[in-house]
This record gives structure tokens, C-alpha cells and sequence, in this order.
């Protein structure tokens, strides 16, 4: 940036300050000050290529040639040296697709090898330098490259045992576009990299090619072939293929019966016997009986069996419509059912026999307006979206779990695509995550009496309904407990919104599958999710250890702060703690118990009794009453009071004369204070304002100080007083915690408009103002009684800050966890977190980290029966689900990472079962079959020491966690559980002989 170093006028006196630069500017500084300091040096070195370059005078570079006249170069050569004719014919006879230039009227201009020889042919199908003798061509070809489209002549072998032309293209590297008499290819080079693009750049195809176009001919003087129809359909069964490659159909050498054939020698083989969702690439994180759990994993107990459940989660996503461009007779999909998407015959088979119109969506009044938004504008449009099946932990696209929408979001396609999803996964215990889950599961079994056989559910399977976190807070109240993933038991911290992160990756490409046809779509969608799954895949050693990592300091301070939590209210309340223990058991159990995580109803607070509730507040605080305590101590109640007193301008007279009177009281009880302050030249009073004067209480002075001049008795009563003053400044911080919680939740609710806004805004304001005041109320208290009784254990009940408690136990809980205990803590997005804080607004029920202030002096939040408060009851059920979570995370986390070297065994040796699998083949193929079956299980061996020994250390320190600081809060609270026996269930989850739809709630 220029700055001048006189300044303009106008400007004289104006100090201009220099931008900070961070760390990210200061190294493109040094990377690109250097370049500026040479650039004119780099832009004649780009000017020399123009030309002939140094040795141009030496003649041609060829080996031993001796020609004085070379005019030709190669841009794809090293060096792109000078060359005579002969020698670049004979250097390029194997290189046919290299871009040649010729030095003609003092440049150098596009040539192609037939220019220089008209008679030039390349031979297919035999070594380098040999002609065929039986040659059948010549044939024109057009071949597309990564540096341009060429059109070249090429030779087919007709030898008695020649390969067919296909294969002889194959042979060397290109692409067919048809199997008869192909005129036009494109190199596998070309469709990596395209591919390559295209999934991770989302370029499509006909930009890339445009772009071949440009590279063929910038300045439009040549005439380029169009080849976009054949392209993007060579791109479309390269992409295929390379599914199916991965997949390990190539190795198929068992076949299967082809259906409806009673002949046992009619099988079908290779990609023709692809199972339905075969080439979907699985999650290695979840259970795969028979790949990745143990022996005997459906006979384990309730507190293992958890640990073998599947989490799953479905959405509709309505950006990805597809438009009705052509037919399935003109454009089939390739692959039907062979990865995510479902077969499309079967899938629309179903759907016909659902022609009820569902309206259950409306029974959660807060989204009737979503689902009827989602029925409209489908005009035109063959899909009006796509719903999805992924995991929820892990974010992988379930097979056969991807499916259209033909209009809105009905039951009938999602029941088709969960079901569909679970075919291949044979498990006990399944919870399911779905925005609208609420009505989904209402009659979900009634709707699965109507499923085809091959995707009925066995009867021991076991679903559990669940709602996105973030989805939760948009539904009706009822539903937010008993479809909470926060409350319910073993699930870790699942939230359930997996696939809604998938939606991210998939929007990107929406636009361009809106106008394909509609297997091209399915096609292109079945690669993107492939990809999308391979990335996650390879990335699993990062992920999961990321996640052990920061879970672990989480959980230990999680497990801290309900440990001191239930410890605070045991002394004095030991039986509610047991009554409250027996209740979230039991509502674990069964959710349609009393659900101990709900207000009762005459417990829900109106607006405008919290305005009420301050008014009488401020009408407490500053009124006149009549006091009941010994005289001795009424010095230490105004005092008190004064302290509460609002510091607002207007009430400045009324606290002036509080003081006076205290300054009265003082001549009294204190006799030697005016003597002592005079002794000490105190500044004067007259010009300080009121809420800035000095009170000069008892425990404002030393011990000695305050047998001078105290009567006997006075710091013992101020002593009193002060305690009962912090523990009602911390009883007042918990009302006013809980009040700004509901005004917060009601604003973003309920308020719209200016007017009510600027109202709740200053109801808010007001609570701050009163969180403060009791913060710092309780803050001069404990200063108090610290000056009065010095240290003792009294401060394990009224600790030192209202923070500094909370960050010492997340050092303490960093150093358990392995980590440094001053380190900055960032989140799952790589945003720091700040420490523990008494009630954060924007953090998730999972994260949100319980003050002290909750379990310190919560007897005295009773009610009339002398109970506590049902705000501490849900509060201490919340910090209990809290810790439970995150404990199971943990163990879920050292599962899950068991799980994925498990898998990779069981891949690596299904690879070396394929190694010699196909009989009968030839020999060259039979070595491509063994040399591609041992790369992949070397890859997986790899896979699996690199993520042992990158997992080695952070599962070591779970493990001592697990045993040393996180135990079961179950066993926190010692009750006596009843356990019921066990239910039979019918074929459908029903009780047997009675049906009942709650079951799976």
C-alpha cells in the first residue's frame, strides 16, 4: 500500500494506523516480496520460450543427428528441444498424443505429427517399432487427452490370435466411447483426472471439456471435433466401472443362480451378479456381524449389548431435484441398487401400493407449515428430492439407503429406504434418527405389516426413535424428552444430524443433477456418496482420534460436576436424591412414566410473573421494615442492605440517607472508628458519590484494629450475617440464572417486532443488571468472612470465585487426560471453548458445564414442604444425563476404534481369498487380478498398524480414565431398582397378544 510521505491537505494531523497483520499476512509476505524484488527477471525467462531458445545455432538435438536445420519442438518433451523432422517422427512413433510446434515466419506454430508425415500410422496391438503384418486400417481416431483432443491414424492388429479392438485400445490406456468401431477415445489418464475433478473440485463435465476445447485451440483458428456427447458418456462407465472394480466384482469366480433358472449350471458372474447395495463402500466404525464384532456378540448382557447397536439417520433434502428430461427406456442407470440408491422398479412398486395420503406430520403442530411447503412447487420435476440413510456417528451413506421423492416428504419412501438400508445388517437393536421421528414411528409397525417379505424386520430386532438435536427445539414440548438423544441412555453424544452434514457435501452438485437424465443422475449420485464415504473412510485415524482426544478432559469434568453436585445435596437430602434416581431409571425403562426431566405444570412461569416477580423483588430490597434480630447486629443488616441496594442515579438520595444512618449506628457500635480514621488522614466524603463511599465495617479492619474499636460481639454478628448474605446472593444468582433462561427462550420464540423486542430487551437488561448485583454481593460477602475467620473448610462450601473453581478442576482434568493444562480447547469445528460458565445460552445441553453455585447451599432452595426446588431436581437429572453421555462416548469411541482394525483384517484377507479366485482366465489377466487383490490388502494392513499406533496412546489414556475417574453415575446414588421380566414381543414388536405402539418410544 502506497502511503505518501507528505500528507494531502485536508488530511494534516490525521494519524493513519497500520493494519495489524497476522501470522497468515506476514508469510505471504515473505513469500511474495521476493518474487516482486525478480518478477521482470521471471517474465523474460517466460519470454526466451517464445523462442528458439540457447542452442538453437547448434542444429538438431537428436542423438548422433547431424542435421543443422531443426525447426520442430515438443511441449510434452523435457526441454522441449529443437528437432529435425526425421528424429521428432521417430522420438514421438510411441508418443502420438504429444503436442507438437513448428518455427515458421519467425514463431512457433501449432503442427501435429501428420503434418510432418503424412503417411504416419500408429500400430495397436504389438510392441513398440514392430508393423503388423495382417494390419487393418488405417483408421481415423479421435483421442481426448489431458493436454488436448487430437485426431490421429491408427493400425489394428489382424493377427489370427489378436485381441478385439476394444481390448487392443485398453491395451494402451484408451477408452472406447462404443464397442463397434469406436472412432473416438479418451485416456484412462484423461478420466482420472476428470474424475479425480469432478468429485472433488464438482467440475463438471461439460466445463471440462470446454476446457479441452480451449487447450486444442485458444485463438478459434482450427477446427476442433465435438466430442461432449461421447465424452460424458465414456465418463459415466468409467465411473461405473471403477465402482464395480472396487467392489471386487472383477474377482468373482463362484457366481450365483440366475433368477428364475432351474438349471444349477446357470449362474451369473462379475458384475452381472452384483448383490443389491454390494459396492457401497461400509462404515468400518459400526458393527458388521461377522466382520468386526466378536464371537457371541447377540448373547450379551444388557450393559455390553449397547455397545453392538446400529445409530442411523434419515432426511429428505429437497435441493436435489431432478427436472423430467428423458425417460429410463433412453437412460438407464447403470448400477440398479448396486451401492446407495435403490433399485428404481422395485422402489416405485412399492410406492404405488401407497396411495394413502399421510397427514400424520400435522399431530407436531410446529411442522404442518414445513410439510405443506414441502408438497408444493413440483411442477416439471421427475424427483422433487432425495431422502437418505447414513450413519449417525460416522456420516456414511448407508447402502440402498438413497432414494427420490416424488412428492413431499411421505412415510412411504422413507419406510422403504430405512428398511431397505438395514437388509444387510442383521442386528438386535437399532435407534433411529429423523427430524419428523415424532410421527414417523406412530404406526411405523402397522406400516411394515405392508412391506415386502425380503424387507421385513426379524421379530428380535429391537428400534428406538429418536429427534436430531438441533431438529428437537422446533417440536411441540412434549416431544422433547422422550426423543432426545441427551436423555436417552447409551447412546453417548450422538446427535443425530449426520446426514444433515452429508446434505453440505451433495448441494454442491445439485444444479448439475437437476438436468440429467434420471440414470445419469442415480449414477452420479451413487459416485458422489461412494466418495464421499472413501473420504471419511481414509480419514477415520484423524477423526476418531480428534474425538477421543477432546472427549476425554469433557467427560472427566462432566463426571466432576455431577460427582460434587450429587455430593452438595446428599447431606440433608439423601431420600429425594434416591426418589430422584428411581425416576430417571424408571422413565429409562419406559418413557411413559413420569418424565423427571419436565417442569410440572404449575411450575411454568408466565412473562408477566416475571415481572411481577422482580417488581416485588425491588420493592423488598429498598422498602422499610421492621427488624427482629438482637440490636447488636442491626449495624450489619444496613450495612447488607446497602450492599443489595440498586445503584441507579435517581435513587442516589435514598442510599446517601442509608449511609448517614449507618454512620449513625456506627457511633454506637463502633466508638473508636472516628479516632482511627482520623488517626489515618482518610480522604474527605463531602465530594464522593454515594454508592463510592467507604462502609467501615468490622471486617474492613485487622483483628486488633477491631478489638480497638468494635464493641463485644459486633465482628461475631457481621460474621453471621455475612454467611447468610452469600448464601442468599447464591440463592438469588439461581433464581435470576433460571429467569434469564426463560426470557432468553421466550424472546427467540415468541417476540417479533420492534415494540415487544425493545420490551424484552429491557426485561433482559434487567436480569443481567440483577446477576451482577448478586455476583458481586456475593463476592464482598466471602471477602468479609475470609477477613473475618481466615481460611478453613467453610470454603469448600463458598469457594473463592464464581470461575476460578471451574477452571482449576479443567487443569485438573486436563492433566488426568494427558493434555497440557493451560492449552486452549477448541471444538469439533476448530473454534476455541471458552471455560466453565454458569449458564451459557448458545451451548448445547451436552457441553453446558454446571457451576458450583448449583450444588453449594441448594438446601436452601426449598420449597414449602421443605423439598428442594424443582429447578435443582432437573438440574442434578440434567448434569446426570450430562456425565452419563459423555462416560458412554468414551466406551463408544474405544469400540468403535476396536471395530476398524477388526475390519481391516477381515478386508485384508477377503482380498487375499480373491487373489486366485478366477479360473481359466489368461495369464495376463490373472496377474492384473493378483496384483490389484494384493494392493488392496497391503493398503488395509497399512491402515491398520498406522491407526493402531496412532491410537495407541489416547486409547491407553481412556482406559485409565475409564478406571480411574469415570465411573457409572448409576452408582452415585445406591437405590433399589426393580427389574420386570422380560416382554415377549410379536413378529412386529408388539407385545404378544396385545399391541401396543409405545413399546419402541
Amino acid at each position: 500500500m502506497f502511503i505518501p510521505s507528505a500528507a494531502p491537505e485536508g488530511l494534516a494531523g490525521i494519524k493513519i494506523k497500520p493494519k495489524k497483520k497476522t501470522a497468515r499476512n506476514l508469510e505471504t509476505d515473505r513469500q511474495i516480496l521476493p518474487f516482486i524484488r525478480v518478477r521482470n527477471n521471471f517474465l523474460d525467462a517466460l519470454l526466451r520460450r517464445e523462442g528458439r531458445g540457447p542452442w538453437w545455432t547448434k542444429g538438431c538435438m537428436g542423438e548422433g543427428c547431424l542435421e543443422l536445420q531443426a525447426e520442430y519442438r515438443c511441449q510434452d518433451c523435457f526441454a522441449s528441444r529443437l528437432l529435425c523432422g526425421k528424429c521428432l517422427i521417430n522420438r514421438h512413433r510411441d508418443e502420438p498424443l504429444h503436442i507438437i510446434e513448428k518455427w515458421e515466419d519467425g514463431f512457433f506454430q501449432p503442427c501435429s505429427l501428420q503434418t510432418i508425415d503424412p503417411g504416419l500410422r500408429f500400430q495397436l496391438g504389438h510392441p513398440p517399432g514392430e508393423d503388423c503384418d495382417f494390419r487393418h486400417g488405417p483408421q481415423q481416431m479421435v483421442v481426448l487427452e489431458n493436454n488436448a483432443i487430437h485426431k490421429i491414424t491408427v493400425d489394428f492388429c489382424g493377427c489370427i490370435d489378436a485381441p478385439s479392438v476394444v481390448d487392443q485400445l485398453f491395451n494402451v490406456g484408451w477408452f472406447p466411447a462404443t464397442v463397434k468401431e469406436p472412432e473416438t477415445c479418451a485416456t484412462l489418464n484423461l478420466l482420472r483426472h476428470f474424475h479425480t475433478l469432478n468429485l472433488q473440485g464438482r467440475v463438471p463435465a461439460y466445463d471440462f471439456y470446454k476446457s479441452l476445447e480451449v487447450l486444442s485451440d485458444r485463438a478459434g483458428m482450427r477446427n476442433v471435433p465435438d466430442r461432449l456427447e461421447q465424452f460424458t458418456l465414456i465418463t459415466r462407465e468409467y465411473r461405473h466401472l471403477q465402482m464395480c472394480k472396487r467392489g471386487g466384482r472383477g474377482h468373482d469366480g463362484l457366481g450365483i443362480p440366475r433368477l428364475g433358472s432351474l438349471d444349477t449350471t446357470d449362474l451369473l458372474y462379475g458384475i452381472d451378479a452384483t448383490q443389491p447395495g454390494e459396492l457401497a463402500i461400509p462404515c468400518r466404525a459400526c458393527p458388521n456381524p461377522g466382520i468386526n464384532l466378536p464371537e457371541g456378540w447377540e448373547k450379551a448382557p444388557p450393559e455390553k449389548a449397547w455397545l453392538y447397536q446400529l445409530l442411523l439417520s434419515q432426511d429428505a433434502n429437497f435441493k436435489m431435484k431432478g427436472r423430467n428430461t428423458s425417460t429410463r427406456e433412453r437412460d438407464p442407470m447403470l448400477g440398479p441398487g448396486f451401492a446407495y440408491v435403490v433399485a428404481h422398479e422395485s422402489y416405485m412398486e412399492h410406492l404405488s401400493k401407497c396411495t394413502h395420503e399421510e397427514d400424520e406430520i400435522s399431530h407436531c403442530s410446529d411442522f404442518e407449515a414445513l410439510w405443506r411447503a414441502n408438497t408444493k412447487r413440483g411442477k416439471g420435476l421427475r424427483a422433487t428430492g432425495i431422502e437418505s440413510v447414513s450413519c449417525s456417528r460416522h456420516e456414511l451413506f448407508h447402502a440402498n439407503g438413497t432414494g427420490d421423492l416424488q412428492r413431499g416428504e411421505r412415510f412411504a419412501n422413507m419406510d422403504y429406504l430405512f428398511l431397505s438400508s438395514l437388509v444387510r445388517l442383521m442386528l438386535l437393536s437399532v435407534i433411529a434418527s429423523y427430524d419428523i421421528a415424532c410421527q414417523w414411528f406412530r404406526n411405523f409397525w402397522e406400516r411394515h405389516k405392508a412391506m415386502p417379505t425380503r424387507l421385513r424386520l426379524p421379530a428380535n430386532l429391537k428400534v428406538q426413535f429418536k429427534v436430531p438435536k438441533f431438529h428437537l427445539a422446533a417440536h411441540i414440548k412434549k416431544c422433547h424428552a422422550p426423543f432426545s438423544f441427551n436423555y436417552t441412555k447409551w447412546v453417548g453424544r450422538t446427535d443425530g444430524e449426520g446426514v444433515e452434514r452429508n446434505w453440505s457435501w451433495l448441494n454442491m452438485i445439485a444444479r448439475s443433477v437437476s438436468v440429467m437424465g434420471p440414470g445419469s443422475r442415480e449414477d452420479t449420485i451413487d459416485d458422489f456418496c461412494g466418495y464421499a464415504n472413501w473420504r471419511k473412510t481414509v480419514g477415520l485415524g484423524n477423526s476418531l482420534l480428534r474425538k477421543m482426544a477432546l472427549h476425554i478432559p469433557k467427560a472427566i469434568l462432566h463426571n466432576r460436576a455431577f460427582h460434587a453436585f450429587t455430593e452438595g445435596l446428599r447431606e440433608g437430602h439423601e431420600e429425594e436424591l434416591m426418589q430422584w434416581e428411581r425416576e430417571v431409571r424408571a422413565w429409562e425403562l419406559d418413557s411413559s412414566k413420569k418424565c423427571p426431566y419436565d417442569y410440572p405444570e404449575d411450575d411454568v412461569v408466565t412473562m408477566e410473573e416475571v415481572w411481577l416477580r422482580i417488581a416485588r423483588e425491588e420493592h423488598e430490597r429498598v422498602g422499610e421494615g421492621a427488624s427482629n434480630t438482637r440490636p447488636v447486629c442491626d449495624l450489619a443488616r444496613l450495612n447488607a442492605d446497602i450492599e443489595w441496594f440498586p445503584r441507579a442515579r435517581r435513587k442516589r438520595t435514598i442510599l446517601l440517607g442509608m449511609v448517614k444512618c449507618l454512620r449513625d449506628e456506627q457511633g454506637h457500635f463502633m466508638p473508636g472508628l472516628a479516632s482511627l480514621l482520623a488517626g489515618r488522614s482518610e480522604s474527605e466524603e463531602s465530594n464522593v458519590r454515594p454508592e463510592e463511599l467507604k462502609l467501615y465495617l468490622p471486617s474492613s479492619f485487622t483483628k486488633d484494629e477491631r478489638d480497638a474499636i468494635c464493641v463485644e460481639g459486633l465482628p461475631a454478628e457481621e460474621e453471621r450475617v455475612r454467611e447468610a448474605q452469600a448464601h442468599d446472593a447464591l440463592q438469588v444468582l439461581r433464581r435470576q440464572l433460571r429467569t434469564r433462561i426463560f426470557a432468553f427462550q421466550f424472546k427467540r420464540k415468541h417476540v417479533t417486532g420492534q415494540a415487544a423486542y425493545t420490551k424484552s430487551q429491557a426485561l433482559q437488561s434487567s436480569i443481567e443488571t440483577r446477576i451482577k448485583g448478586a455476583a458481586g454481593c456475593y463476592n464482598r460477602a466471602r471477602d468479609a468472612l475470609l477477613e473475618l475467620r481466615g481460611p478453613g473448610e467453610w470454603e469448600s462450601v463458598l469457594k473463592r470465585t464464581l470461575n476460578e473453581e471451574e477452571k482449576e478442576e479443567e487443569r485438573r482434568a486436563r492433566v488426568l487426560a494427558g493434555l497440557e493444562p493451560d492449552q486452549v480447547t477448541v471444538d469439533e469445528f476448530g473454534d476455541p471453548v471458552e471455560s466453565t460458565v454458569l449458564f451459557n445460552l448458545e451451548t448445547g445441553e451436552g457441553n453446558r458445564l454446571l457451576s458450583w453455585i448449583w450444588y453449594t447451599g441448594a438446601s436452601r432452595d426449598v420449597a414449602a414442604d421443605g423439598k428442594l426446588h424443582n429447578d435443582i431436581r432437573i438440574e442434578w437429572v440434567k448434569a446426570r444425563s450430562r456425565a452419563d453421555r459423555w462416560r458412554e462416548d468414551i466406551i463408544y469411541l474405544e469400540e468403535e476404534m476396536h471395530r476398524v482394525l477388526e475390519f481391516c483384517t477381515w478386508k485384508a484377507a477377503w482380498w487375499d481369498e480373491r487373489r486366485e479366485s478366477r479360473q481359466g482366465v489368461s495369464p495376463e489377466l490373472a496377474e492384473g487380478l493378483r496384483a490389484y487383490a494384493t494392493e488392496q490388502a497391503a493398503r488395509e494392513r497399512y491402515w491398520r498398524l498406522k491407526w493402531e499406533r496412532q491410537w495407541e496412546a489416547v486409547r491407553r489414556k481412556a482406559a485409565l480414565a475409564l478406571a480411574n475417574d469415570l465411573n457409572d453415575v448409576t452408582d452415585e446414588v445406591a437405590v433399589e431398582v426393580e427389574v420386570e421380566e422380560e416382554v415377549a414381543y410379536g413378529e412386529y414388536g408388539e407385545e404378544a397378544g396385545e399391541p401396543d405402539e409405545d413399546l419402541l418410544d
